[in-house]
C-alpha cells in the first residue's frame, strides 16, 4: 500500500512541469488571440489546440456524469491548471513526507 502511495506521489510531482507548460502555453495563447483568462475554457483549449483528445472526451461523456464534465470543461484553463498544479505538487510532497516516516 505504501509503495503504491509513493508511486502516486511521484506521479503528482513529475507531472508538475507538464502542467506549468500548459499554463504558459495558455498565457501565450491569450497574448496573441482575442481570448481572455476567463474566456479560454478547458474545452475551448482542447478543441482548438489539442484536437486529438476529442475522442477521449466523447468517451468520457459516455461513461461519466455529464453535468460534472460540463462544469470541469467550462472552467478557465489557466486558472484551473494553475490550481491543479499547486494542489497536485503539494499532495505529492505531503504523501512522500507521510510515507517516509514508516
Amino acid at each position: 500500500m505504501i509503495s503504491s502511495l509513493r508511486v502516486f506521489a511521484y506521479i503528482c510531482i513529475w507531472t508538475t512541469p507538464l502542467q506549468i507548460a500548459l499554463v504558459l502555453w495558455g498565457i501565450g495563447i491569450i497574448a496573441v488571440t482575442d481570448h481572455s483568462i476567463i474566456s479560454l475554457s478547458n474545452i475551448e483549449f482542447i478543441r482548438n489546440y489539442l484536437g486529438f483528445l476529442l475522442p477521449i472526451i466523447e468517451w468520457a461523456y459516455a461513461w461519466f456524469w455529464i453535468a460534472f464534465l460540463d462544469w470541469v470543461f467550462s472552467l478557465p484553463m489557466i486558472l484551473h491548471q494553475t490550481v491543479k498544479a499547486i494542489v497536485s505538487t503539494w499532495l505529492g510532497y505531503w504523501i512522500l513526507k507521510r510515507t517516509k516516516k514508516r
